[in-house]
């Protein structure tokens, strides 16, 4: 259900799925959501009936670090698993990597959610495109 995006076709799918949830449905303008990163990124995409229903993307940053960003799933498919889904496959994807430090910024509201893999908030509350997020991070897997 969740896998590397590996063609084209694949990474045009999840960015689809995040221009539906990020720019769309939460207001990031497009510039804030497609960034610099894309290129460097490992895309995962989660498909339902061929439908693409959810993304996410893994950044592997210096000093050991990986970094989970733009984690989405379209409206139609929230409640099922998905973005459980979409995370474990990244920390499993980081962790073949040889990677086990993780990091991401969490939009407020899914920080309970982000703690459940172990993941600790670190900081105050900032603002990343118009939205509240704070820095969550996870060492040792």
């Amino acid at each position: 259900m969740i896998r590397i995006a590996t063609t084209p076709e694949d990474r045009l799918k999840t960015m689809v799925v995040r221009g539906i949830v990020f720019v769309e449905e939460q207001g990031v303008d497009w510039h804030g959501e497609f960034d610099e990163f894309e290129d460097e990124s490992v895309h995962v995409l989660g498909e339902v009936d061929g439908e693409p229903a959810a993304a996410g993307r893994l950044r592997f940053l210096d000093e050991g670090w990986a970094k989970l960003e733009r984690i989405a799933v379209r409206p139609a498919w929230r409640g099922r698993g998905l973005a459980r889904a979409v995370v474990e496959f990244l920390l499993a994807e980081a962790e073949a990597r040889g990677v086990t430090r993780c990091k991401l910024h969490a939009q407020t509201y899914l920080e309970d959610f982000y703690a459940a893999y172990g993941f600790a908030r670190s900081g105050e509350v900032f603002d990343e495109c118009g939205i509240d997020h704070v820095l969550m991070i996870r060492e040792d897997g």
